[in-house]
């Protein structure tokens, strides 16, 4: 497991879309802009459980994560990691996510009441342009 650093720490405490990379059955990569949150040095990201990102993680847990500042976008950082899966029937993540990113209740960007689930990714390498 990676320390963040506290440089990487706000990129991801901010209101930074970020990039989850996930691997496709093929080995080919799938990228999407999530929403994302820290715990600690661990980040979560909701995911509806019908999304294709969602059924990569499933298969295969390893993932990449990317974010910019977009006030500086050459302030950045990439890291990877393993992602756990847990069911989040009431939409918790998703609906506290919103609040931050639109500062409201989820716009539901994803369809009619889908089903989600939380990714915690345990973070274990940072690519980052700042000493450790």
């Amino acid at each position: 497991m990676a320390r963040l650093t506290d440089e990487v720490r706000r990129l991801f405490d901010d209101k930074n879309f970020a990039v989850l990379s996930t691997v496709e059955p093929d080995g080919a990569p799938h990228s999407t802009v999530v929403w994302v949150k820290r715990d600690e040095d661990d980040l979560l990201f909701a995911l509806p459980r019908s999304r294709r990102k969602t059924a990569n993680l499933y298969r295969d847990p390893r993932v990449s994560v990317a974010i910019f500042d977009p006030a500086g976008p050459y302030e950045s950082v990439q890291v990877q990691g393993v992602a756990a899966l847990q069911d989040d029937p009431d939409g918790t993540l998703i609906d506290e996510l919103s609040h931050e990113y639109t500062g409201g209740p989820y716009p539901g960007f994803a369809g009619p009441n889908p089903e989600w689930v939380i990714a915690r990714v345990t973070v274990e390498k940072v690519f980052s342009p700042w000493p450790a």
